[in-house]
C-alpha cells in the first residue's frame, strides 16, 4: 500500500457505512442516541413517569440540546428540558462521566433553569417547581442506592426549605426487578427486543432497524463530523473541541482523523481520549 493510498480522504459512502456499524452499538446512555430517542416526546414522558413515580405525568413541551444563556457568566447546553401539564419543569441529563454530574454542576443547572423561567416584572413566587435529574453511568454519590432525592433543609428544625428546587441522581447501575430498575436496564440495551418498555423499544427499533431511522441517525452523525471538520479551534473553544473529539471517537474515528478534523495535535487528542477512559 502506497502513502498516497493511506492519505486518501474518507468519502461520504465510507463514513455512512461506518456510522451504520456504530449505530448498532448505541444505547440510550449515549448522548447522541439519547437526544434522537427523546425527539419522540412519549419517550421523555415515560422516563419521567418512572423516575418521578407518577404514572399520570403528562409532558406538554420539551426542548433538546438548548443553549441556556448566562449573560454575565458561563452558559450551558442542557440535554433535555421538559414541562408537564402542571407546569413543573424538568432538566434530564444522561451522564457517562462522573465529573459531568458533580453536585456543583447540578446547582448550576438549577440556576440556569430559574434564570430562564421568569419574565421581567414576574413575581418570584411564580417560579415553578424545577427538577434537575442526572441519570448516571456510575454511582456518583457513592450511596449504593437506585435514586437519591436532594432537597434543602433547615439545620435547626430538619424541615424542608420550600424553594421548589429538586435535584435527583439516578444510578443506572441499579437494574433490579422494579420499574425504575427495568428502565435503567433499557437505557443500556443495544437491541430493541431486549427492552422491557414498549415505548422505548419502538423508538429504538425505528432508529436502528428502519431505513428512515438509520438515515436520520447517519445524518446526525454526519453533521457532527462536519462540525468537527469545519470548526477548528480558536481561543476559548477548547472545551467544545474536547466534546467534539469524544463525539467523533464514539463514531469510530481514529485519533489521527480526529486531530485533523479539529486541527489539534495528536498528543492533545490522545490525552483527552485517555482522560475519558473510553
Amino acid at each position: 500500500m502506497t502513502d498516497s493510498t493511506i492519505l486518501q480522504p474518507e468519502g461520504l459512502e465510507q463514513r455512512y457505512e461506518r456510522y451504520k456499524e456504530k449505530i448498532k452499538h448505541f444505547t440510550i446512555m449515549n448522548d447522541i442516541f439519547m437526544r434522537n430517542v427523546l425527539k419522540e416526546i412519549s419517550c421523555t414522558e415515560y422516563i419521567l413517569q418512572v423516575i418521578m413515580n407518577r404514572t399520570g405525568l403528562k409532558v406538554i413541551d420539551q426542548t433538546l440540546q438548548k443553549d441556556y444563556k448566562n449573560l454575565q457568566g458561563r452558559s450551558a447546553i442542557l440535554d433535555c428540558v421538559a414541562k408537564d401539564a402542571e407546569n413543573n419543569h424538568f432538566n434530564v441529563e444522561i451522564q457517562g462521566e462522573n465529573d459531568g454530574a458533580s453536585p456543583k454542576r447540578a446547582r448550576y443547572h438549577c440556576g440556569l433553569l430559574d434564570m430562564n423561567l421568569l419574565n421581567p416584572g414576574d413575581f418570584f413566587d411564580n417560579l415553578p417547581e424545577t427538577y434537575v435529574i442526572f441519570i448516571t453511568k456510575n454511582d456518583v454519590l457513592g450511596y449504593n442506592l437506585p435514586i437519591n432525592h436532594i432537597r434543602r433543609r433547615s439545620n435547626e428544625t430538619g424541615e424542608i426549605f420550600e424553594d421548589g428546587q429538586h435535584i435527583l441522581y439516578v444510578n443506572s447501575k441499579k437494574q433490579d426487578d422494579t420499574e425504575l430498575g427495568r428502565l435503567m436496564h433499557d437505557l443500556h440495551c443495544k437491541e430493541a427486543d431486549e427492552m422491557y418498555s414498549n415505548i422505548l423499544a419502538t423508538r429504538v427499533h425505528q432508529l436502528k432497524e428502519t431505513e428512515e431511522g438509520v438515515n436520520q441517525m447517519c445524518q446526525e452523525l454526519e453533521e457532527i463530523y462536519n462540525e468537527g471538520e469545519q470548526s477548528g479551534v480558536q481561543k476559548g473553544e477548547l472545551k467544545k473541541a474536547r466534546e467534539t473529539t469524544l463525539a467523533l471517537l464514539e463514531m469510530g474515528m481514529s485519533a489521527e482523523q480526529i486531530a485533523k478534523a479539529v486541527n489539534l495535535s495528536i498528543e492533545t487528542i490522545q490525552n483527552w481520549i485517555s482522560e475519558a477512559s473510553f
